[in-house]
């Protein structure tokens, strides 16, 4: 009478050790689903009138499908431990990266809403070394004045692990000036523009909205973009050599220098101010009413 007990308990334990393992594999696997968002086009998109920025007048249906529960779960969670380990970075090899990659990523910035979709930045890559080499030497000349003069004793304070006297010694002089490496270390330095207006064909001047908001978003789509694909970049506002790293790049009246972002991988001995906790918690950055 024993052995159909032994059968059946054995059979329990088997359903309950595979119930389990699927369970723990369900929580730690990616579900593979995909969502789409589709723009199908309307009746008459092939004759229509097209204007600045792509616009017509005519509406197109959007066609969306949804994750699961479960697959939303997973993709937020990998999505923020990917990001939580973005750090800015000052210390860069100097191998090259891939022109491909750097534009995928910079048509990806282009994909942020902007005012009136008017998509008022502009993306200028430098890679010649003595074009980075000019423009570390404006920027070092500026920033010097910068700590000196310009910039608050606080804002100096609040920099200090990270450009001053508490930070890695490679990022300052023997006089203690301010030291900008990677402007010549990195690889490609993106110089993001910003357009406070355009001219159309006519040369009639238009008008952009929201400008600094548009850009500030672009950036942060930039700056998730390089993550994802492992390169470090660092948003630099090289206060006082804007216009003059604008003329040399020949660049237009109207677009004003809004960040410089050096791109590549991180140095071997690269050096990060140590922090902890890192960033703000949950608690501390949203509240839902």
């Amino acid at each position: 009478m024993s052995k159909p007990v032994l059968v059946v308990g054995t059979g329990l334990a088997a359903a309950g050790l595979t119930w389990f393992l699927m369970r723990r594999q369900n929580e730690t696997n990616p579900v593979e689903e995909i969502a789409t968002w589709t723009q199908v086009a309307p009746a008459g998109a092939k004759t229509v009138s097209v204007k600045e920025f792509g616009e017509t007048e005519l509406q197109a249906q959007l066609v969306t499908s949804r994750y699961s529960t479960r697959a939303m779960r997973q993709r937020s969670t990998a999505f923020l431990n990917m990001l939580s380990t973005r750090r800015t970075m000052r210390f860069y090899s100097t191998d090259d990266i891939p022109q491909d990659v750097l534009e995928t990523c910079l048509r990806t910035a282009g994909t942020s809403p902007s005012g009136a979709h008017h998509q008022p930045w502009f993306f200028a890559v430098v890679r010649d070394h003595e074009m980075k080499s000019k423009i570390r030497q404006l920027v070092e000349a500026e920033e010097k004045v910068n700590y000196e003069r310009r910039m608050r004793k606080s804002w100096v304070e609040d920099l200090s692990s990270m450009t001053g006297e508490k930070s890695d010694e490679r990022l300052r002089s023997a006089d203690g000036a301010p030291l900008k490496p990677y402007l010549t270390e990195a690889p490609a330095i993106i110089v993001m523009f910003k357009q406070t207006h355009t001219t159309d064909a006519d040369g009639k001047r238009v008008d952009n909205y929201y400008v600094n908001e548009s850009c500030g978003i672009a950036a942060g789509v930039l700056l998730t973009a390089l993550h994802n694909v492992g390169l470090a970049s660092l948003t630099s506002t090289p206060m006082g050599a804007e216009q003059a790293i604008r003329e040399m790049l020949g660049r237009p009246e109207n677009e004003k220098l809004f960040l410089l972002l050096p791109v590549g991988f991180p140095a071997k001995d690269a050096t990060v101010p140590f922090r902890t906790p890192l960033r703000k918690g949950v608690n501390e950055l949203c509240a839902t009413f």
